[in-house]
Formats: C-alpha cells, sequence, structure tokens
C-alpha cells in the first residue's frame, strides 16, 4: 500500500471510530432521556387516572366517564391506556400517533424496558384500567435522526478523504522528482536538479538533494583534474627518467665499456699497470652510476621515510633541491619519529606535503630561504610547515593541482590545511592529528567541498 493511501485510510479509520463512537454516546443519552421521558409520561397517566377515579362514584354513567377516560390518552406520544372487564376483554383503548415503526433491531437497542401501570377501578363490571408506555414514536424520530446523522457523517467522511487525498498527494508529489534525481545521481549524473518548493520540510530536503548533486560534481570536477594532472606528472617524470638516463648514465656506461674493452686489451698485452688503472676508473664509474641510481629511487619512493624515519626522508629531499640549487638557503627542523607520535600513514601524508611545497616553493617562488618545520603542538596536532621568502604575489602557476593534491591528502588523513600569501613568499602549514581516526566519506566530502 501507498504512503498517500495509508494516510488516507488512517484519517478514515480515525474519523469513522471517531463518529462511531459519538452515535454510541449519543444513543445511549438518547435511551436514557426516553426512559425518563416514559417514566414520567407514566406518571402523569396515573395522576390523571386517579383523579378521574375520585369522582367516579358519583356519576351517573360510569361507563362514559371511564371511555371519555380512555378517549382523553388518544393522540399520545408516550402512553396507550387500556380499559379492562371483569372477565379479562379490553372494552376500550386509546390510540396513539400512529407513526412508521424503525427496525426492529434498532428499536430493540431503544427498548426501556419498563412495566406497565395496572390501576383498580372503582367501579362496578370493571378489572383494571391499565397504562403502557409506549417509545415507538421516540424510536421513529430517534430512527429518522440517526439516517440523517450517518448521512452527514458518512458524506463528512468522504469529504474528509477526498481532501486529504488530494492534499497528500500534492505533498508528496516532489518525492517523485526526488527518486528520479537520486536515480540519476546514483548514475553519476551530477547535473540533476530537483524544485525546492512543497511544504518546508520537503523543500529543504530538496535543497539538501541539490547540494549534494553539486558537491558530488564538484568533487567528480576536482578528481578528473586529478587524475590528469597525475597523468602529465607521469609523463614528466618518466621523462626526466629518461634524460636523467640517457645524460647521466648513458655516458658513464659508455665509458665504463670503453674502459674494460680497454684494460682487456692492455692485460692481453701485458700492461698490468695501465689495466688497473682503467679498473679504477670503471669502479669510478659504477660508484656514480650507483649514486645516480639511488638518486632516482629517492625520487620515486623515499626508502629513508621507511627505513630511517621521517627526519632523515626530509632532510635527503632538502639535500637533493640544496645541491641543485646552492643560492638557496634551507633551514630543517624536524624532530625524531618516537617525538612526533605518529603513525607511517600520518609520516608519508606529512613527507608528501613538505615535498610537494618544497616543489612549489624552489620551482616556482624563486626564493631566498626556505623553512621546514614539523613539531607537536600542545593540542595533540602535528604541524608541519613550509614557508619561502619568493614571489609573493598571485598562486604560483602551475601549482594548482599541487595544492589541490595536498588539500585532498590531508582530508583524507582527517586534517586541514592552511595556504597563507605574506609580503614575500608563502607558508604551507598543514595540521594533522596524532592518533589515527577511522575515515568517514561524509566527512571528506565537507572538506573536500569547503576546499
Amino acid at each position: 500500500m501507498s504512503l498517500r493511501l495509508r494516510v488516507v485510510a488512517a484519517v478514515v479509520l480515525l474519523l469513522l471510530t471517531g463518529s462511531v463512537v459519538g452515535v454510541a454516546l449519543a444513543g445511549w443519552q438518547a435511551r436514557q432521556v426516553l426512559r425518563e421521558e416514559l417514566v414520567a409520561a407514566v406518571a402523569g397517566g396515573r395522576l390523571t387516572a386517579i383523579g378521574a377515579f375520585q369522582s367516579l362514584p358519583r356519576s351517573d354513567d360510569p361507563a362514559r366517564d371511564l371511555a371519555r377516560l380512555v378517549a382523553s390518552f388518544d393522540g399520545g406520544r408516550h402512553l396507550e391506556a387500556r380499559l379492562v372487564a371483569d372477565d379479562g376483554t379490553a372494552v376500550a383503548t386509546s390510540q396513539p400517533i400512529p407513526v412508521r415503526p424503525a427496525p426492529s433491531w434498532f428499536a430493540a437497542l431503544f427498548d426501556p424496558d419498563l412495566a406497565s401501570a395496572r390501576l383498580t377501578v372503582p367501579a362496578p363490571g370493571y378489572r383494571a384500567l391499565v397504562l403502557m408506555p409506549v417509545a415507538a414514536n421516540d424510536v421513529a424520530a430517534l430512527w429518522s435522526e440517526f439516517l440523517d446523522l450517518v448521512a452527514v457523517l458518512g458524506g463528512s467522511i468522504a469529504l474528509g478523504a477526498a481532501l486529504v487525498w488530494l492534499t497528500v498527494g500534492r505533498a508528496l508529489r516532489p518525492l517523485a522528482e526526488f527518486s528520479a534525481a537520486f536515480v540519476r545521481i546514483g548514475s553519476g549524473d551530477y547535473a540533476a536538479k530537483v524544485r525546492e518548493a512543497g511544504a518546508p520540510e520537503l523543500a529543504r530536503l530538496g535543497r539538501g538533494v541539490n547540494d549534494m548533486a553539486a558537491r558530488l560534481g564538484a568533487m567528480q570536477a576536482r578528481t578528473h583534474r586529478l587524475e590528469a594532472h597525475i597523468a602529465t606528472l607521469q609523463d614528466e617524470e618518466r621523462a626526466d627518467l629518461a634524460r636523467d638516463l640517457h645524460d647521466e648514465i648513458g655516458p658513464h656506461l659508455f665509458a665504463v665499456n670503453v674502459d674494460a674493452a680497454m684494460a682487456r686489451r692492455l692485460v692481453d698485452e701485458g700492461e698490468t699497470g695501465h689495466a688497473l688503472g682503467r679498473l679504477r676508473a670503471i669502479e669510478e664509474g659504477v660508484g656514480h652510476m650507483q649514486r645516480l641510481v639511488r638518486d632516482i629511487l629517492s625520487r620515486l619512493r623515499p626508502t629513508q621515510l621507511v627505513e630511517l624515519g621521517l627526519a632523515a626522508a626530509v632532510g635527503e629531499l632538502v639535500a637533493f633541491w640544496a645541491a641543485r640549487h646552492p643560492d638557496i638557503e634551507f633551514r630543517v627542523d624536524v624532530p625524531d619519529d618516537d617525538d612526533l607520535g605518529i603513525g607511517a600513514e600520518a609520516r608519508e601524508t606529512l613527507y608528501r606535503i613538505v615535498q610537494e611545497a618544497l616543489n612549489n616553493a624552489v620551482r616556482h617562488g624563486r626564493p631566498a630561504h626556505v623553512t621546514v618545520g614539523i613539531a607537536r603542538d600542545p593540542d595533540g596536532e602535528v604541524v608541519a610547515r613550509v614557508a619561502d621568502d619568493g614571489a609573493g604575489g598571485a598562486a604560483p602557476e602551475g601549482a594548482g593541482f599541487g595544492l589541490m593534491g595536498m588539500r585532498e591528502r590531508v582530508a583524507a588523513a582527517r586534517g586541514r590545511l592552511d595556504i597563507a600569501r605574506g609580503a614575500r613568499g608563502w607558508t604551507v602549514t598543514a595540521r594533522l592529528p596524532a592518533a589515527a581516526q577511522p575515515f568517514e566519506p561524509a566527512d571528506e566530502l565537507e572538506e573536500a567541498g569547503a576546499a
């Protein structure tokens, strides 16, 4: 059963129950009133008969006066009088108002169950005057009122059900749009929108759906940009590796090959002294190539981060840039991992933040001084800060994706990232919780949307 039908059924059931209870109470009160009226009618008839009986001994025609007494009850609503002779036959009976009787089941509900009043007639030849309460007239009137009441209540319930049906249908109409929008959003169409109309609750729900779709669309766009940036970085890294292999290792391999061939020829000629010189040159060339390979590997994966800790890895990273930019003064303050009290994932995040911040500062800012610091603050957070005094104008060209990547890393680690511009240079500050916390996609969505 649909929600609309359930609401209408509940309202109809409530109205029907109230109507039944109300009619039952009204019927009970009507029965009590009817009983009181019949009791009063019998009492009044008794007084009338007693008054007539007092003058009956002085009557010259008792039969005539008794007939008149019975006839005085003709057209009565609540009472029927019957004169009974000594032989038990009814010699005179009054005629109540004729009515169209109510159904027997309805009449049985209002039967007052009152006994007839039997008065002894002070005249010869007559046994008694019987006064019988009559409820048929009032029951017939109640039946007519009951039919009218049922018609009114039935019409009211039908009208109420129709109004509830229309009102609920109009109020729930936006839910169909919400359902269609959720299907589209679930299939990846984040451009889906719903009308922010209707009841206040549904309007707020509509705004929530539209905000959710907008945030998901923004995250999807950022994801696509990051994927494109990652692909670009991969291509650049491959080009750098190919250039390093070609420019650095390639010539040394050629030189080693030449020295090896020369050493073999000198050994064959018995020139062992000269051959040893060639072997020492080969050894120096291989050592140089090993250092180049370690340098390349450290760029691909910071092994110091795993083997020696965050401080050594950051030191190696700074040494890499210092060797290539001797005009820049680097200041580094990174304590041991034990002093920081962080896990492997936090170390990896901090290292990547420092790596990207140094990359942006050196490549785009042209600074004279760069400061790298990692410490634990009194609030229990681990703070990484990279500051430079380079170009402090607009955001460095080409650094947008790097900044976006830093924001995504910090948001995933349940931390906060602040990038501030000073009079000269930029300051990148990342704050991470020292203890690992459970990851919640909803919070990540909120952080990413705010970024």
